[in-house]
C-alpha cells in the first residue's frame, strides 16, 4: 500500500537532509510550467485564470506599495516582474541560484530594467541595511525556508517603519479533508528522476518531503514502478516495487518544512514587533470570482481597461478582514 512507501524510504535509505532549493527549485526551468500571463504567454482578458493573476498583482501593489519593493522568493519573477512597471524599484531575493538565473533571463527578455535579483543561501541574513524597503511581497515563500520565524525577522529588519509586507502562505489546514500523504515523479534530466513523497503533519504545521533518486527517466521509472499510469502513481506505488528497483536507486533526500498557520504567524509578528497585522481577502480570488459574474460584453476588452476597472475594486477588497481560521493572506505593518 502507498501509505507504507514513505516509511520504507525513511527507514532503509537514510535520506540526506537538504533545503528546498536542492530538493526541487534548482531543477526547475519554470515553477509555473511557463503558464504565467504576460511573463510567458499573452494576457487574455477572456481567461478567468488571467483575471485572477492580475488581481494578485493589483493586490500586491495595493498592499506593498509602489516604491522600493522586496520580493522574497520570486520563482520565475512573479510577482516582481509584473509589479515592476508600477514600482520605483523591485529587488527579488531567492535561495535557489537557478531561480535567480531564470528571473534575470525573464527580466532581460521583457526589457524590464528596474528589477534586480539576488541569490541568498537559505537561512542566511539578507544583504541589505535596516529599513531598506518601502514594502515587501512574499508569495508562498517563507514556509520554504529552513526557519520561517527567522526569515520573518529578517524581512521585518529590512522593512522601513510604516512599510507593509504582504504574505501569501500555504497553511496546511487546506489539506485537512484530503489525504495527508502523496507522491509523484519529478524529472532531474534525461536519465534521472526523483520519486517525490510527502506527508502533511497538519497538527504540527509541518510538511515532510522525501526524494528517492533513480538513474531512470520519468517514463522508465513510471513503467518500472507502477506499470505506467501517471495519474494513480502514488496509489499504485508499493514497497515491493521500490525494493525491485533497488539497483536503480542512487540516493535519497529529505526536507522538512514548517508551514505556519495565520494564528502562528500573528503570534510571531507580535514577538518580532510588527505594529499591526490583519488577514484579509485576496485580490486574486476576487478578480477570478468577478469574472464569473460578468457577461462577456461587460468585461473589459484589453489589459489597460481591465487594470482601470479592477484596481479600485481590489484596493477596497484587500482591506476587508477575513476570518483567522481561513488562513487568508496577511498584511503586516512595521
Amino acid at each position: 500500500m502507498g501509505i507504507d512507501v514513505l516509511d520504507w524510504v525513511l527507514e532503509t535509505q537514510r535520506p540526506r537532509v537538504c533545503t528546498m532549493d536542492e530538493f526541487m527549485y534548482d531543477h526547475m526551468d519554470s515553477q509555473s510550467e511557463h503558464s504565467l500571463p504576460i511573463l510567458y504567454e499573452p494576457f487574455d482578458v477572456q481567461n478567468p485564470g488571467h483575471w485572477g493573476h492580475r488581481g494578485w498583482i493589483l493586490d500586491f501593489l495595493a498592499t506593498a506599495g509602489h516604491g522600493k519593493v522586496l520580493d522574497f522568493g520570486p520563482g520565475d519573477g512573479w510577482p516582481s516582474l509584473l509589479m515592476a512597471p508600477f514600482c520605483e524599484q523591485i529587488v527579488g531575493v531567492d535561495g535557489s541560484r537557478r531561480r535567480v538565473e531564470v528571473c534575470r533571463e525573464n527580466a532581460a527578455r521583457l526589457g524590464i530594467t528596474n528589477a534586480e535579483f539576488v541569490y541568498v543561501a537559505p537561512g542566511n541574513k539578507l544583504p541589505f541595511d535596516e529599513d531598506s524597503f518601502d514594502g515587501i511581497t512574499a508569495a508562498s515563500s517563507i514556509e520554504q525556508t529552513p526557519d520561517p520565524y527567522a526569515t520573518l525577522q529578517e524581512l521585518y529588519r529590512v522593512l522601513r517603519p510604516g512599510g507593509k509586507i504582504r504574505l501569501f502562505y500555504e497553511a496546511l489546514s487546506r489539506y485537512r479533508e484530503k489525504r495527508r500523504r502523496g507522491g509523484w515523479l519529478f524529472s532531474l534530466g534525461e536519465k534521472q528522476s526523483r520519486v517525490m513523497l510527502n506527508e502533511n503533519q497538519i497538527e504540527q504545521e509541518r510538511a515532510v518531503h522525501c526524494g528517492l533518486d533513480l538513474n531512470l527517466s520519468c517514463q522508465e521509472a513510471l513503467d518500472l514502478l507502477t506499470g505506467g499510469d501517471e495519474d494513480s502513481f502514488y496509489e499504485d506505488l508499493t514497497v515491493a516495487a521500490l525494493e525491485g528497483a533497488q539497483e536503480h536507486i542512487q540516493g535519497a533526500l529529505i526536507c522538512t518544512l514548517q508551514h505556519p498557520s495565520c494564528r502562528t504567524l500573528f503570534s510571531w509578528m507580535d514577538k518580532i514587533g510588527f505594529e499591526e497585522h490583519k488577514t484579509t481577502y485576496a485580490g486574486g480570488w476576487y478578480a477570478w470570482a468577478l469574472y464569473q459574474r460578468l457577461d462577456e460584453e461587460q468585461r473589459p476588452q484589453d489589459l489597460d481597461a481591465l487594470d482601470r476597472y479592477l484596481r479600485p475594486l481590489v484596493e477596497a477588497f484587500v482591506q476587508f478582514a477575513a476570518p483567522v481560521e481561513a488562513d487568508s493572506p496577511i498584511t503586516a505593518t512595521k
